[in-house]
């Protein structure tokens, strides 16, 4: 697994040592931290710099609030944490997430607005004006592929 320093995941992520400095403080990301005091060195790992991609999309449309209560209902349901592999539908109900079935899909309604309704299954049929606001939605298109060497390259020029 590669890792990077924070100046990196920075850059990596789309984000700001700050928005950074706030996933772990509330325990969303925990990045690695090496070495001895002063030169102590705090890494990511490239699973957690697309999580950090992830929230940041989710974050044009949702609180941290919403974030943190949509990762809570993952936690207490033995679902994988990460955000950056769910299909999740953002609309004026509040936010959804489509599972993929066998026969049909499984939506969950995870949060309403007032960050109610959390985990209640949806039993009627998808309305298709939300599944093209999912299409259409920057939160599931699929991000630019960030070469890892060429990221290398420019960061230690050798």
């Amino acid at each position: 697994m590669d890792w990077f320093p924070r100046r990196h995941a920075v850059v990596l992520a789309r984000s700001s040592p700050g928005r950074l400095a706030y996933l772990e403080k509330t325990g969303i990301i925990i990045p690695q931290r090496t070495g001895q005091s002063p030169r102590l060195e705090v890494l990511y790992s490239w699973e957690q710099i697309l999580e950090i991609r992830a929230i940041s999309r989710l974050r044009q449309h949702l609180s941290f609030q919403t974030i943190r209560k949509i990762l809570q209902y993952f936690d207490d349901h033995g679902v994988s944490r990460t955000l950056r592999d769910k299909h999740l539908v953002i609309n004026h109900h509040g936010v959804s997430w489509v599972q993929p079935g066998t026969v049909a899909p499984q939506v969950i309604h995870l949060v309403g607005h007032g960050c109610s309704f959390m985990g209640q299954y949806v039993l009627a049929p998808l309305d298709t004006s939300d599944l093209s606001f999912a299409e259409r939605s920057p939160i599931t298109n699929a991000p630019k592929v960030v070469d890892i060497e060429h990221f290398r390259q420019k960061a230690h020029p050798r």
